[in-house]
């Protein structure tokens, strides 16, 4: 193997050797040239670029490491802040009755009318405005009494567990210094999801 080799070389510089000293130091300064750009373009130049791609993936391993550490310090105070938002959307959704429980609420805001001296003409519940996850029940109200009743009213409807506004209020003076108010009393009703139906198939 290494005659052969020999032999090559000797066969690859035998153009060479009669030339002067200075032609043969030129060709081998051109041929050290060659083989160093060749290693250069070849071999140094890929492994630099595959430096610079893993020193990049690095940095952003490290940019993520980073963000991910911040965001588990973070994680106590979200979980405390999700545990509140959850206990406040229960309390919310408490105040909010039940279509079952519509009947008595109304019935409850009616008796805080009467008990408050106002007299009720029209006291009717009117249709459903649906929303996301709840639905407004407005009841048409038409009543008289003294602003003094009145304000005692609002004041016992404002103190229900359930929620009740009292809105788009218009009053009209009548005889004996009493007031003819016509309005809205809106509560709002949890939307339950309907149950899913189960279907089961007959065997043959």
């Amino acid at each position: 193997m290494f005659d052969s080799l020999k032999v090559s070389l000797v066969e690859m510089l035998r153009p060479v050797l009669p030339l002067p000293v200075w032609q043969k130091l030129l060709v081998l300064a051109i041929t050290f040239v060659l083989i160093v750009g060749a290693y250069i373009y070849v071999g140094w130049l890929p492994i630099q670029e595959e430096i610079v791609r893993e020193e990049q993936a690095l940095e952003m391993q490290k940019v993520l490491l980073a963000k991910n550490q911040r965001l588990a310090q973070d994680l106590p105070r979200k979980q405390k802040e999700y545990a509140q938002l959850e206990k406040q959307l229960k309390v919310a959704l408490n105040m909010l009755p039940k279509k079952s429980q519509i009947p008595d609420l109304l019935e409850s805001v009616s008796w805080a009318g009467k008990d408050s001296g106002l007299e009720f003409s029209i006291f009717k519940p009117e249709r459903e405005v649906a929303k996301q996850i709840y639905a407004e029940v407005p009841v048409a109200l038409d009543v008289t009494g003294t602003f003094r009743q009145l304000l005692t009213f609002l004041k016992r409807v404002g103190e229900m567990p359930r929620i009740v506004d009292v809105k788009n209020l218009t009053l009209t003076q009548a005889n004996d210094n009493e007031l003819t108010v016509k309005g809205q009393a809106v509560t709002y009703r949890f939307v339950e999801e309907a149950p899913k139906s189960t279907k089961t198939g007959r065997g043959n």
